[in-house]
């Protein structure tokens, strides 16, 4: 019961600031599009960070709920993943260094954590079958 009530719960709390997130992410990116010159471009651009901040504490608020076991396979799943997308940029880090290869936007790098992190946690689920 408390695993799918934290499913909802999860989703329910964390639509907002997702959605929030992403209207102001559209904002701003055609603010900055047809006034490039503005001086507001630096906030602007930083603009979509508030709802951002607002999702990380909600899901650290999200995890604190969690039993503990949960936490701590969260936890295994957070960590493998961080190392595994460290090795990652690493790698590519020196391709792009030594091999000519074009540089990767760090943007992208949060992206990559999570789809990681939602492969490790779906090999975990699997293997504890």
């Amino acid at each position: 019961m408390f695993r799918l009530l934290s499913k909802y719960q999860c989703a329910k709390d964390l639509v907002l600031p997702i959605a929030a997130f992403i209207v102001l992410l559209l904002l701003s990116a055609i603010f900055i599009h047809f006034y490039p010159e503005s001086s507001w471009f630096t906030i602007i651009a930083l603009l979509p960070l508030i709802p951002a901040i607002w999702a990380v504490r909600t899901t650290v608020r999200l995890v604190t709920l969690l039993e503990t076991a949960q936490q701590v396979k969260l936890l295994v799943n957070f960590a493998t993943s961080f190392v595994i997308v460290g090795l990652m940029t690493f790698t590519y880090g020196f391709l792009t260094c030594f091999a000519d290869y074009p540089s990767l936007p760090l943007i992208l790098v949060a992206p990559i954590m999570v789809v990681v992190w939602i492969i490790t946690r779906c090999v975990t689920c699997r293997r504890c079958k």
